[in-house]
């Protein structure tokens, strides 16, 4: 079953294309007045500067998540390994 392929059914192909190249246009319309131009170039530096902001915070939460996983890891590798001993068949 996973090697089906599926196809992608021609009308929906084309209305998918009609809306990408109506939003293309409507774009190119908008991003023609040099007002408009600056103010999507002010939105995008301000998403930009967010984005940013986020990836440090969770770039920090995976690094103290690291810190506190290698802090247990032997501790608990240890107490594995005993179970596993004590769980042999003989």
């Amino acid at each position: 079953m996973a090697d089906e392929k599926k196809s992608v059914n021609p009308l929906e192909a084309g209305v998918v294309g009609a809306i990408i190249g109506a939003a293309a246009t409507a774009a190119a319309v908008v991003l023609s007045d040099e007002k408009n131009r600056k103010k999507a170039e002010k939105i995008l530096n301000d998403l930009q500067k967010k984005g940013d902001k986020i990836i440090k915070e969770i770039s920090k939460k995976a690094m103290e998540i690291k810190d506190q996983v290698e802090q247990h890891t032997p501790t608990e590798v240890k107490k594995l390994k005993v179970v596993k001993k004590s769980t042999k068949k003989k």
